[in-house]
This record gives structure tokens, C-alpha cells and sequence, in this order.
């Protein structure tokens, strides 16, 4: 609550975050953040960040995740937005730039997914 009351909303929408851990970043530290944003309210703390030590594939362990951060961008859009991404207007934020593999890949799926 007493966060709540300093958000500054300037889209007046509902938004869903997804993160990717990059190097550097402990199994622990991604279960505690998936924990916190449980905690906070999330609508889907799994799909908040990737590579959970005990669920869906480690990118850690496996590398390139793309394939599946659209299979959590596509499950988010449709269920917690109602938003069908194959008809409907959506605004994809990404950073770490275009040129990083996960990013990059990304950016390709979701122009192959759901045009430009």
C-alpha cells in the first residue's frame, strides 16, 4: 500500500513486467524476486522472471530462451491482459539492446508471431 500510493500511472492500463536474468544473477536471488513479486500482489509471479531453478528450462544451464519468453509474454497477454496479440494492439518493452542474443531473437519471434 504505501508504495502503491507513489506509482504515477501515465498509461492507464494494466502492465506486466517480465524480467531475464542476465550473468551475474544467483539461482537464489531469481526464486527470491519470484517470491517478492508473489508477495506484492503479481497476477502470474511465475512468469515474472526466468530461469527458476525448479521449473521451465534453467538459462543458465541451457542458454537462449526467446521460444520461451514469447510463450510467457503470449500466456500473460492473453490471460491476465485479455489481450489476443494475433488481433489485438500491444506494446513490447525490451532492454539490454537488439544486438544481445535473447533480445534479438525476441525481437525476430515476435514480428514472425504476430507481424509488425
Amino acid at each position: 500500500e504505501e508504495t502503491q500510493k507513489n506509482i504515477v500511472d501515465y498509461f492507464g492500463k494494466k502492465e506486466l513486467l517480465y524480467l531475464g536474468p542476465d550473468e551475474q544473477v544467483l539461482p537464489k536471488d531469481i526464486e527470491w524476486v519470484v517470491k517478492r513479486a508473489a508477495q506484492r500482489g503479481y497476477d502470474i509471479p511465475n512468469a515474472f522472471m526466468s530461469s527458476k531453478p525448479k521449473s521451465g528450462i534453467n538459462h543458465k544451464e541451457y542458454g537462449v530462451t526467446s521460444e520461451g519468453v514469447n510463450v510467457y509474454l503470449d500466456v500473460a497477454l492473453r490471460e491476465a491482459l485479455k489481450i489476443d496479440p494475433t488481433k489485438d494492439s500491444f506494446t513490447v518493452k525490451l532492454t539490454g539492446g537488439p544486438d544481445g542474443d535473447v533480445g534479438g531473437n525476441e525481437i525476430k519471434i515476435l514480428i514472425r508471431e504476430y507481424g509488425e
